[in-house]
């Protein structure tokens, strides 16, 4: 055991699709691929993502206690170059950030390219997790991922994928009137930071199957303790922003301690931004 530990390289990397016009990979598909990147582009909803980006999710990352990790961010190659390179400009000090501009296809297709640019030589094994531009993770949310899939990864079988994540978190909805929090624990695995350990070379990822049916699949953990995440609901979400499971308007004051003790952010500046 010790000496197959050994040689057990593990390269996490995450997955953002930032903006990508794809085919297929969206709630609501666009079936005119003009139209798409008409949408996908248009000034208003780029700095309304930014917006997102720059002030909750890149924060997050940047304050990640593990950075050991490699990031991709899939954009278009049409999107308009003012906002490539401030994109660019924003993910330069955090390590590990690669972006990654494609043509419109297949969304799965993509998403394996993507993976497979950023996936070193040295590895044994990927751990591949997806994060949206609009939301966070904790400040522990690479190193407890580590921890879990070198704890559990011998048990399930170092061949067989095992998805991982966290079920317990916070929705944050964006209102004109005031930000509200509602505290979370789903009931069936959540998008955010959800990751799967394959061997290296192994296409399947962790966009293969919808998150929430992960296992009917895979042999699936999710840790319930730990607040791990921040997901955003306003009014550009492609999917429906709802619950699987228990979700409870909360008091700002009742969660600030929990808030600020898991993220680089404070109950004060999540209310209004």
């Amino acid at each position: 055991m010790a000496k197959d530990r050994a040689k057990f390289r593990n390269q996490i990397i995450g997955l953002m699709r930032f903006s990508y016009p794809s085919k297929g990979g969206f709630a609501k598909d666009e079936p005119d691929m003009d139209a798409l990147e008409a949408h996908l582009f248009d000034e208003a909803r780029l700095a309304r993502r930014f917006d997102l980006f720059e002030n909750l999710t890149l924060p997050a990352l940047l304050a990640q206690s593990d950075q050991d990790f490699r990031m991709v961010f899939l954009i278009g190659r049409n999107m308009p170059q003012a906002w490539t390179d401030r994109l660019s400009d924003l993910v330069a000090p955090l390590k590990g950030a690669r972006i990654v501009a494609f043509q419109p296809m297949q969304h799965y297709l993509a998403i394996r390219k993507a993976y497979a640019l950023a996936t070193p030589d040295a590895a044994t094994h990927v751990t591949g997790f997806r994060l949206d531009d609009d939301d966070a993770m904790d400040l522990d949310h690479i190193a407890r991922m580590r921890r879990t899939v070198e704890a559990l990864l011998p048990a399930a079988g170092p061949e067989v994928p095992l998805v991982t994540g966290c079920n317990r978190g916070f929705f944050l909805e964006r209102k004109a009137t005031g930000n509200e929090i509602y505290e979370v624990v789903e009931k069936t695995p959540i998008g955010l930071g959800l990751a799967m350990t394959t061997p290296k070379g192994v296409s399947e990822n962790i966009f293969r199957r919808n998150h929430r049916f992960c296992g009917q699949f895979y042999n699936t953990f999710t840790e319930a303790n730990t607040p791990a995440f921040i997901r955003t609901v306003h009014a550009d979400n492609d999917s429906d922003p709802h619950a699987s499971g228990r979700i409870e308007k909360s008091a700002w004051e009742d969660v600030a301690p929990l808030l600020e003790s898991h993220f680089p952010f404070t109950a004060d500046f999540l209310k209004g931004f």
